[in-house]
């Protein structure tokens, strides 16, 4: 099977015989397919919130909810099961980005990007910074990678009542 797309590879060099491939140096030997590439570009992301729009939202919850769920919250061309899961046990090649906020659309302007989580798996882990607003929305993620969930949690004005999810994004490394 030929891929197009890059490459990643442990050490030396490797020669493919297909026209837009391109090794990156990385670990383990393992082809992102050019079709998951370009899932991944700011081109295909959609609804991404900010300070001053809305966009989708997921709110929070005490339950978990899918991984794959939640990303394709934000892309116009949505990944398939298997795609994340290539991801999701390749996560050192991937960034992740969050982004939380208030749910209601009169105070969108309470959003701020996470600085201290990037994909890697956390357990209740405290965003960081967090929206302003008094009181704190604290919001907490628990990610665990392996089983393909997360939760985001808030405890602003009482548990999960207008935090939510407004921005969420995988780019591949560069």
């Amino acid at each position: 099977m030929i891929y197009f797309g890059l490459v990643c590879v442990k050490s030396g060099v490797k020669v493919y015989n297909a026209k837009n491939i391109f090794p990156v140096a990385c670990a383990e030997e393992i082809v992102l397919p050019a079709d998951l590439i370009a899932k991944l570009t700011p081109q295909n992301s959609t609804g991404l919130g900010s300070a001053s729009v809305q966009g989708n939202l997921l709110n929070t919850r005490a339950s978990t909810m899918p991984v794959l769920d939640v990303v394709n919250t934000w892309l116009t061309n949505k990944l398939t099961a298997d795609e994340l899961a290539l991801i999701l046990r390749n996560r050192s090649r991937f960034t992740f980005t969050i982004g939380v906020g208030d749910r209601r659309a009169e105070f969108k302007s309470r959003f701020r990007i996470a600085t201290n989580w990037h994909g890697e798996d956390a357990d209740n882990l405290l965003l960081a910074p967090d929206p302003w607003n008094d009181p704190r929305y604290n919001f907490r993620l628990t990610f665990t990678g392996s089983a393909g969930t997360m939760k985001l949690t808030d405890t602003h004005a009482s548990s999960n009542t207008y935090g939510s999810i407004r921005y969420f994004t995988v780019r591949v490394k560069a």
